[in-house]
């Protein structure tokens, strides 16, 4: 029998690679099959530990992490409430949805937003220059947003020359006018 003074072999520290950050913020280590605990770390401890690992970083509301550009990306939440509760209204929901709700669609349509930016980035990092091309090639396979991205772009490209004839317009007629 041990002494309570002797630490338990499943209450040692693992030796190798811990799942502590680096100063990137990242998490590191490597992560044993599922179902086999790793030395030193009870189930919930692992379970922690993997769940802290696929969370992203830009998804932190500050929270004392080591990465420096988490803590200068932070988003301010509710910029969307009003539109996304119109939104929401619209589509079917009550015409004041609970406040969670609005937030874990803000944070949903945020996160896919953010995500889709930094893949069309990493497309248009060959060029050197962002597009929109770069995420019309993103969202072609999804033919519903490929059309309704097409149809507005061609409505902005139509506001466009409109206000550019009324702005002739203008000035034709405040020079006819003097």
């Amino acid at each position: 029998m041990q002494s309570p003074a002797t630490p338990s072999p499943a209450a040692a520290p693992s030796k190798g690679k811990s799942s502590a950050q680096n100063p990137s913020g990242h998490h590191t280590g490597a992560t044993a099959p599922s179902g086999t605990p790793s030395k030193g770390k009870s189930a919930a401890a692992q379970a922690a530990a993997v769940g802290q690992g696929s969370s992203s970083h830009h998804h932190s509301a500050g929270g004392g992490g080591a990465d420096a550009s988490a803590t200068t990306l932070k988003r301010k939440r509710g910029v969307f409430q009003k539109d996304l509760q119109h939104m929401m209204y619209g589509f079917g929901d009550d015409p004041n949805p609970l406040p969670e709700t609005v937030a874990l669609v803000e944070d949903i349509v945020v996160e896919y937003v953010t995500d889709l930016v930094h893949k069309a980035q990493n497309v248009a990092s060959k060029r050197g220059k962002l597009l929109t091309e770069d995420f019309l090639y993103l969202i072609r396979k999804d033919l519903r947003k490929l059309h309704r991205a097409t149809e507005l772009l061609s409505m902005n490209e139509e506001l466009k020359q409109a206000r550019k004839a009324f702005d002739v317009d203008e000035e034709t007629l405040a020079t006819n006018a003097v």
